[in-house]
């Protein structure tokens, strides 16, 4: 019989939902049965627009305050407690899902689904996976006894041990599952050329996220006063877009892109020479894969999750940091100049690379069923 897979996300931002189309799209072609459910496609629509809508509302207009809660729910006391018990209610319609799909493995890489899903193990036999996509572990990736846990780094296993001895054999370190148009993304002169752009032309791609948060117009300005190229992703900010979009009107350097797919950032990532964003978990493990060097602009950065995915660019090499909003276009400027530093920027960042991650979870839920 061929196994089943059932890859649960939550679409409170890209990066969850990225990882588990890779995951479903590779077991499918391993020859399985696989679907992906979106959670916030299920749970009531209020909830939804309170947990998406919030989310995306404190972190473009509180950040600090989503940092504090970010922390407190880190610890087993209030903030913990009560989201465990929105998500376990308002997580609810899986249930008639996996009834029906009675699906051999459930593989989260959002937390939001696992104290449902723990509920729901009680009465209706299957295993879970929890694929951790930020460097991280916080307390929200450990609720429901997982059978197996997929960490980013050697790093993520320390905490995850350290917190939960437990689980000691049950983790593998394979890093964040990446769409597979980063691990065959076009070389440098293919790219250049889908987009009609010179070799000789410097080249810089900034992106905040799928949100479109932070003060892009002010980054942007900044850039192109550098003299390169400008590629600026604005993601789902419809609005953010039209303010960048008035703003640079009058400069034949940038050019202002709403919300691109994996294929054209995969191709926008290989033709370019520096990149400007946040550090997501899957930002981080796509650059990575690509080999682009990295300039994490802290004024676009959430704070609490992505803190820690920025001094791991740094520590490795394959990123920089700029905390001040006068030191960005520098910092950049200096970079462009200095060919043999992005060169090894471009080699510790493939020398951490983990481009097999969804073959690699998908082989070892294969092994684990046939044990």
């Amino acid at each position: 019989m061929s196994l089943k897979i059932l890859v649960v996300s939550a679409s409170t931002g890209n990066g969850h939902v990225s990882a588990a189309i890779a995951i479903t799209e590779e077991a499918e072609r391993q020859g399985l049965q696989a679907r992906h459910v979106d959670a916030m496609d299920i749970v009531t629509p209020g909830f939804r627009r309170w947990y998406r809508g919030g989310y995306e509302t404190l972190v473009r207009r509180r950040p600090r305050l989503w940092g504090h809660l970010y922390r407190g729910s880190d610890r087993p006391y209030f903030y913990y407690q009560a989201q465990t018990g929105l998500d376990t209610t308002f997580c609810a319609p899986l249930d008639r899902i996996i009834e029906r799909e009675r699906p051999d493995w459930v593989v989260c890489t959002h937390s939001l689904p696992q104290p449902r899903l723990a509920r729901i193990r009680r009465r209706v036999p299957f295993k879970m996976a929890i694929v951790v996509t930020d460097l991280y572990v916080h307390r929200m990736w450990l609720r429901g006894q997982p059978d197996l846990f997929f960490v980013p780094q050697p790093w993520s296993e320390e905490v995850l041990l350290r917190r939960l001895p437990e689980t000691a054999g049950r983790i593998h370190v394979t890093g964040i599952p990446v769409n597979g148009a980063f691990a065959h993304a076009p070389t440098k002169a293919e790219a250049r050329a889908a987009h009609s752009m010179s070799l000789d032309q410097p080249v810089v791609l900034m992106s905040s996220g799928g949100i479109g948060g932070g003060p892009l117009v002010d980054a942007t300005l900044d850039l192109a006063a550098t003299g390169a190229h400008v590629i600026v992703v604005a993601g789902r900010n419809e609005a953010s877009r039209q303010a960048l979009e008035h703003a640079v009107m009058n400069y034949e350097n940038v050019t202002v892109k709403g919300h691109v797919d994996q294929t054209e950032m995969a191709s926008l990532m290989a033709m370019s020479d520096v990149l400007v964003g946040k550090p997501g978990g899957l930002t981080t493990f796509e650059a990575l894969t690509v080999g682009i060097p990295f300039v994490v602009y802290w004024p676009f950065l959430i704070p609490g999750q992505e803190e820690g995915n920025a001094e791991f660019l740094q520590e490795l090499g394959a990123g920089v940091i700029v905390r001040e909003p006068n030191q960005l276009g520098a910092t950049v400027n200096a970079l462009l100049r200095d060919g043999d530093r992005r060169e090894a920027m471009r080699v510790a960042a493939l020398a951490q690379a983990k481009p097999n991650a969804a073959p690699d979870i998908v082989r070892i839920l294969r092994a684990q069923s046939e044990a």
